[in-house]
């Protein structure tokens, strides 16, 4: 299917979280390399029914792990009450908690209904995160959509910039434009936590939402003056400028801090240590600097500061780090075989084996606290197909053999949709 766009909303929220920003670069989004899953919900007015975007949040559920699809990022919304008026099965409320539970992080935007009391659904959905939107100079904008929700939900979760946000322009090859509303904010937000898996592929969706929380810049809820002249703040707020880190219904639990929330990212099971290093010595070919690796070939990597175990594993949401075990104390270099990759993803659930994975490397040594410290992690994007050829003997005439496509890359996959206005009837565009 070729993608296209035939909104504009779509093009700019997909930019924000991973556009390369070419030709100039300079306009990039938070997560240039990451992959994106286009789900399209709604139609060239930016209209959409509940049902065909609940089919949209079920498809991404059930493709998971065929796309290794990590973080969802939805910009649209609607009245609140009609959450209350659906049936469980229509709550489109139950189908973003589905989402968490099936251990996709899913950023919602809160809205650009302004006042208290005006956050929708599914951005009142419990376990999403939600997103309200930030002036260039840290205040929340005036648009941005407040809490609590209608089950008297304390929301948004953090705030992010959203105002005059500069990204693809639709349909213009290599043109950009700015846009406001929660919908700019979310897919920023979004990117962060590609960054954040990337630097740590075992982090669950709440505990990617406790550590952009914990990290946040607190703002209360009269930060920079009240935004909604007076009705901004109700008690619980008001008691939240007297307790740090108290979410309220404004800034929620404050202004994202993108490095900061990577780095407790990092170090959730392992101490951080920059002074270790893994390098990668095969060079790419140019075939868009990706490198090429038949079944006989590996991947050579060298290491420094001391390193003393490298671990690997794929990104995919079943997997875990495993162990290479040819690798020595000693050591100051080694390599991974498309073998042992292919090995590696054929036992994991619900995966194709030909086709994209992303593989992370990183290298461990004792530290003086007792524990182990981690290198930064080694990122590489593969493209594998013909795997079973890889398993034939030498001697045997075979029509293809096992091709492994190599780049670093960022390592989530995304489900870009759009932030729209409430509507009680439809989902629609340009909050």
């Amino acid at each position: 299917v070729f993608p296209y766009d035939d909104q504009g909303h779509g093009s700019h929220c997909a930019g924000t979280t991973a556009g390369t920003g070419a030709p100039t670069y300079d306009n990039p989004g938070m997560a240039p390399q990451a992959k994106l899953v286009g789900v399209k919900v709604l139609d060239s007015g930016g209209s959409g029914s509940f049902a065909v975007v609940m089919a949209g949040m079920q498809w991404t559920i059930d493709n998971r792990y065929k796309f290794n699809i990590r973080v969802a990022s939805m910009s649209l919304g609607a009245f609140g009450v009609i959450e209350w008026q659906s049936s469980e099965e229509d709550s489109v409320n139950r189908m973003a908690n589905e989402m968490v539970y099936n251990d996709i992080t899913l950023f919602i935007a809160a809205g650009n209904s302004a006042g208290r009391g005006t956050i929708g659904t599914p951005g009142s959905s419990e376990d999403a995160i939600t997103v309200g939107a930030l002036d260039k100079d840290s205040s929340i904008a005036a648009y941005s959509s407040q809490g609590p929700t209608e089950e008297n939900r304390v929301k948004p979760n953090i705030a992010y910039v959203g105002s005059n946000v500069v990204s693809v322009a639709h349909n213009t090859g290599d043109q950009y434009t700015d846009m406001s509303g929660t919908s700019m904010a979310t897919p920023g937000a979004a990117g962060v936590a590609a960054l954040m898996l990337q630097a740590n592929p075992d982090l669950s969706p709440f505990e990617i939402r406790n550590f952009m929380q914990e990290t946040a810049e607190y703002r209360h809820c009269t930060y920079m003056g009240d935004p909604a002249g007076g009705d901004g703040c109700d008690d619980n707020d008001v008691q939240a400028i007297f307790t740090k880190n108290r979410q309220n219904n404004v800034y929620g639990h404050g202004e994202v801090r993108a490095l900061e929330a990577v780095l407790a990212a990092a170090e959730k099971y392992y101490l951080f240590d920059d002074s270790m290093s893994i390098e990668l010595e095969t060079d790419p070919t140019h075939d868009n600097l990706h490198t090429h690796l038949s079944p006989g070939d590996s991947i050579y990597f060298s290491t420094s500061g001391g390193i003393e175990t490298i671990q690997w594993r794929s990104n995919h949401i079943v997997d875990d780090w495993t162990v290479l075990h040819t690798f020595e104390k000693t050591d100051t270099d080694g390599k991974i075989t498309a073998i042992d990759i292919i090995h590696q993803l054929e036992h994991l659930p619900g995966i194709e084996l030909d086709g994209n994975h992303t593989i992370s490397i990183r290298g461990l040594k004792s530290n003086s606290s007792g524990g182990h410290s981690s290198s930064p992690l080694v990122t590489i994007d593969i493209l594998m197909y013909d795997s079973e050829y890889a398993f034939m003997p030498e001697s045997e005439e075979t029509p293809g053999f096992t091709f492994v496509t190599i780049s670093i890359a960022t390592v989530a996959a995304l489900f870009i949709n759009r932030k729209q206005n409430q509507s009680s009837e439809s989902i629609y565009d340009n909050d």
